[in-house]
């Protein structure tokens, strides 16, 4: 259901966004590119925000359960470092010079680095657990997308003062 979720909030939703634009730049290469790389961002954010409040509340032996592991004082510590790169995400919504650089980049290394991790729990010991397999997916292609989208928006002068006006295409 999580997944579903995922895919609902980083595809659907800057989809539905980008048609209901109004702003005079809309559906320039520009602003769509804006669009999906603040909902990328931003809502991989606060996302991750509620992943690391899973991993520090009630129901986090459950969750250290459904990914395999034995639940241990290190799941808390997940879940915060999960909130502060989420935190930093959702911040960057309003703050799209450098802090929208340096929240892509603490989103690559943290989703990266639990990509690597699931697959290494996968190949040598074999954990199939759901929450340990199914993440592997999104944790590589969410950074991956938001760099890729960084790259777009800072090449079309994104984070450099006032949206630059293009004619519609």
């Amino acid at each position: 259901m999580f997944l579903i979720a995922y895919f609902v909030v980083l595809v659907v939703f800057p989809l539905i966004h980008t048609f209901v634009d109004r702003r005079p730049n809309r559906r320039t290469r520009f602003r769509v590119i804006e669009i999906w790389l603040l909902w990328f961002v931003g809502a991989s954010g606060a996302l991750s925000v509620l992943t690391g409040l899973g991993h520090i509340g009630p129901n986090a032996p459950g969750i250290a359960d459904g990914i395999g592991f034995a639940h241990s004082p290190f799941q808390w510590e997940v879940g915060w470092a999960d909130i502060a790169i989420g935190t930093i995400g959702f911040m960057s919504i309003c703050r799209r010079d450098s802090f929208m650089t340096a929240a892509v980049i603490a989103l690559a290394i943290l989703y990266w680095g639990d990509a690597v991790g699931h697959l290494m729990q996968l190949a040598a010991h074999d954990n199939t657990a759901p929450h340990n397999v199914q993440p592997i997916y999104t944790d590589i292609l969410q950074p991956l997308i938001a760099v890729l989208l960084l790259i777009a928006y800072r090449r079309l002068g994104g984070g450099r003062g006032p949206a630059p006006e293009q004619p519609a295409r």
